[in-house]
């Protein structure tokens, strides 16, 4: 990967603290809760989708990433 060492240690840990503080992943709360229609799973997954969203618009269209 072309990313600096520091830059995935730090994206690892944001990642772990999302898991931590939305009680579940992305794929636990996508497919399982979804599947159970839990409203919690729900607002997790769409969280997780807009989150995502902005995150790609602010890399590609703002800094100018790859």
């Amino acid at each position: 990967s072309p990313t600096p060492a520091p830059w995935l240690v730090a994206g690892g840990l944001i990642v772990g603290v999302g898991v931590y503080f939305g009680s579940g992943c992305t794929s636990g709360h996508g497919v399982c809760g979804m599947a159970r229609l839990s409203p919690r799973s729900l607002v997790a997954t769409l969280t997780f989708m807009a989150s995502t969203a902005a995150t790609v618009f602010v890399v590609r269209h703002l800094i100018g990433g790859l």
